[in-house]
């Protein structure tokens, strides 16, 4: 029992992780960010990577050791929904994951990157196109639990 409550705990942790970074990505980005704000969003990034995987390893570890058991996720089109999302997420997260790590260079030679501006709207919508998602997991979530849409 004690190990299906740690895998929760560490699931629904890994999530507030994630939503707190990709929120904090969101306030803090800017396409010319000063020095210090460009660490900030490299470092946050990060944070919502290593999130990014430990709630789909967590997540993937209930589906066998949860209680409800794998058939019961496997029939479940609110689960289906909810993985799919979550994969759209994690495959959009990897644009502005490269962006950032581009801006390393930039930060170790002591310079504060510069986007263009196009480049940086189709940087803040892909960060918006995650929140988005973000909000629909919750709902699908609290669905796939209760057993709706089968």
């Amino acid at each position: 029992m004690t190990g299906v409550l740690t895998l929760a705990w560490l699931h629904y942790l890994a999530m507030m992780f994630l939503a707190a970074a990709l929120v904090a990505e969101h306030l803090l980005f800017s396409p010319r960010p000063d020095l210090a704000t460009a660490r900030k969003i490299v470092v946050v990034d990060l944070v919502y990577g290593v999130s990014l995987l430990v709630v789909l390893i967590t997540g993937l570890a209930r589906l066998s050791h949860g209680g409800k058991g794998i058939a019961f996720y496997m029939q479940n089109g609110a689960f289906h929904t909810k993985f799919t999302l979550f994969i759209v997420m994690a495959l959009v997260w990897i644009y502005p994951a490269i962006k950032f790590i581009g801006w390393r260079r930039a930060l170790k030679s002591g310079t504060a990157p510069s986007l263009g501006d196009a480049e940086g709207r189709r940087l803040l919508m892909a960060i918006r196109i995650q929140l988005l998602i973000l909000i629909l997991l919750p709902l699908l979530g609290a669905m796939m639990a209760r057993g709706f849409w089968f």
